[in-house]
């Protein structure tokens, strides 16, 4: 059971990005979860305690600079786009669907802006969904600025970008 547990945690450290192997052992990712990727596809939405929050950013925004984020995370690497409900390319094989959530909370007279995300697969390699990042949160005193909220994506994402970039 040991040895198991010693090839999991191994596996997981390969596939975040935190430990690097000679160039040939690090081909593919050991965890069947992230091989065979060909395009990365995100789905976004914003939900707001009270009502909408587009004066903070909205659905679509959300999406462009989180795939502006991870695109910049991955210097080379599969596509990443920014899909729409029903697209055809969530149920392919090789589309990681990232999902990334975003809540709005009114907390002791601020506003708490808390990112999520849930990677999944379609196909024998994802029956479920997948965590690894923990979420970020932003508090808000006025408007949104647009580089918290890039750094928050960005510190949200970059254990998926060192996951995709193990799979050349």
């Amino acid at each position: 059971m040991r040895p198991l547990l010693s090839r999991l945690r191994l596996a997981l450290l390969i596939a975040a990005g935190l430990l690097t192997l000679p160039m040939e052992a690090t081909a593919m990712s050991p965890l069947p979860f992230f091989q065979r990727i060909e395009r990365v596809g995100l789905l976004c939405a914003v939900d707001a305690d009270g009502g909408p929050a587009m004066d903070v950013v909205g659905d679509d925004a959300l999406c462009g600079r989180a795939a502006a984020v991870l695109s910049g995370l991955l210097a080379s690497g599969p596509a990443v786009t920014a899909l729409v409900p029903n697209d055809a390319r969530i149920a392919e094989p090789g589309t990681l669907l990232v999902l990334v959530h975003a809540t709005l909370r009114h907390e002791e007279g601020r506003r708490l802006l808390a990112l999520a995300a849930t990677l999944q697969r379609s196909g024998t390699t994802g029956d479920a969904p997948f965590f690894m990042m923990p979420p970020q949160a932003l508090a808000l005193s006025g408007s949104l600025d647009e580089s918290l909220l890039d750094a928050a994506l960005r510190r949200l994402l970059t254990p998926l970008g060192g996951a995709l970039r193990a799979n050349p």
